[in-house]
């Protein structure tokens, strides 16, 4: 069985909200970022910082959800299928968020928007779209990608699921 779910629009509210304030920031300023969709705060100012505890909360409740959600199947499949019963551990796969890692030596802020980490051996999953496939995959680790694999669903990522970020099964 699978469950997709995310933070049933918060997170969104979120990103859009700061990224309104951090437009009227560079507004402020007299600037503009590198790349005219490109909305940053520079790390230390005090947006960056509610940002980040705003984003952490997200991904938080997000998490929280799902775990409540899965036990509520779960449960349901367990009253109305006598046999069922879990023979494996669940894959829980944070997609669209932001986390502090390591890349090539420094620490940073990585942010996977429309994508999922794929360390080496990081179980994933890769939904499809109505009537699509699904897949749960591994990853391979790979630096240059970040040890991150796009996040799509549908027929095109069907194909391009098992790249070199990734083993599908």
């Amino acid at each position: 069985m699978m469950l997709h779910s995310g933070s049933r629009g918060i997170g969104n509210a979120i990103g859009t909200y700061f990224i309104e304030l951090a437009k009227r920031d560079f507004q402020k300023n007299g600037r503009s970022p590198s790349r005219p969709r490109s909305r940053v705060f520079p790390g230390g100012a005090q947006h960056f910082h509610d940002y980040v505890e705003a984003v952490g909360w997200a991904q938080d409740y997000a998490a929280a959800n799902r775990a409540e959600m899965m036990e509520l199947v779960l449960e349901a499949l367990r009253r109305h299928l006598s046999s069922f019963e879990v023979t494996g551990a669940a894959v829980n796969c944070h997609h669209n968020y932001v986390e502090r890692e390591t890349h090539y030596g420094e620490s940073v802020w990585l942010t996977r928007k429309g994508a999922i980490r794929a360390r080496a051996g990081d179980l994933g999953i890769i939904p499809g779209s109505m009537g699509a496939r699904s897949y749960i995959v591994r990853g391979k680790g790979s630096a240059e990608s970040f040890h991150s694999c796009a996040h799509g669903a549908g027929p095109a990522n069907e194909q391009e699921c098992c790249t070199e970020a990734l083993q599908c099964f």
